[in-house]
């Protein structure tokens, strides 16, 4: 038994991650990174039975939203992302595929972020139909929707293009034929200025040019909240986000 490796294998990967962010920031590469928390009593989750199609979403209760919070209520799968960012430098980064799987009666993943742009590649692994309904929840348009599809049998897959978003724009999708629990959300940005926080609520983003910035968390059951945050140049900056429940 060696009871303090453990402790020393931490101090060796802190120590590695923060050596790695020095050296991007001495790159002249700015960086925002920080942790995301609640506090507060849990919100209770609505559940929803179901009703129809049993052999495959079962008859079990399914919760129609997700809150996964870690050691200290730090705030799992919230996304964070800068608004107001240089125009002229949208940032380096690939337009890769986003996929959407339905997978026993769930969408699979629930909260991912996607390049304005990129093909959403949207698929059914269920024996079952599925309905689908993708609608945009912001931007200067306000909330409108945008697709609603059959996805009728296990294995169909079709591919459409998350085109012309000019600014931060939430897609929820949504299942409209008895699947009332299934959910998804989407954010699609122009910039590549965004991340997914860890089960442990951080994120980072990198490679951030330097500049003053409105930087949003949000989350499916907490809400939004905003910051402002300024680069100077090759710079680190730490803001942390706390959202508030009921006391």
């Amino acid at each position: 038994m060696h009871p303090r490796k453990p402790k020393l294998w931490l101090m060796f990967a802190a120590l590695m991650t923060f050596t790695s962010a020095v050296a991007d920031a001495e790159n002249g590469q700015g960086i925002i990174s920080g942790v995301v928390r609640f506090v507060g009593a849990v919100p209770s989750i609505p559940t929803i039975r179901p009703q129809a199609d049993f052999d495959v979403c079962g008859s079990e209760t399914r919760r129609a939203q997700s809150l996964s919070l870690g050691a200290s209520q730090t705030v799992g799968e919230a996304i964070v992302y800068l608004a107001g960012y240089p125009q002229d430098n949208p940032g380096n980064g690939t337009n890769s595929a986003v996929i959407l799987d339905q997978r026993n009666c769930e969408f699979v993943p629930r909260i991912q972020i996607a390049r304005s742009g990129a093909p959403l590649i949207l698929r059914n692994s269920d024996a079952v139909l599925h309905v689908v309904r993708i609608d945009s929840m912001s931007g200067t348009n306000g909330q409108r929707t945008l697709l609603k599809v059959a996805t009728p049998y296990a294995g169909f897959e079709k591919m459409y293009q998350l085109a012309n978003f000019r600014e931060p724009t939430l897609l929820q999708i949504t299942s409209r034929n008895g699947h009332d629990w299934m959910a998804a959300y989407v954010a699609v940005l122009p910039h590549p200025w965004a991340a997914l926080t860890d089960q442990n609520g951080r994120f980072t983003l990198r490679n951030v040019p330097a500049g003053t910035y409105k930087i949003y968390a949000w989350h499916e059951v907490l809400g939004t909240l905003t910051r402002d945050v300024k680069l100077n140049g090759s710079h680190v900056a730490t803001v942390d986000f706390e959202f508030a429940g009921k006391k």
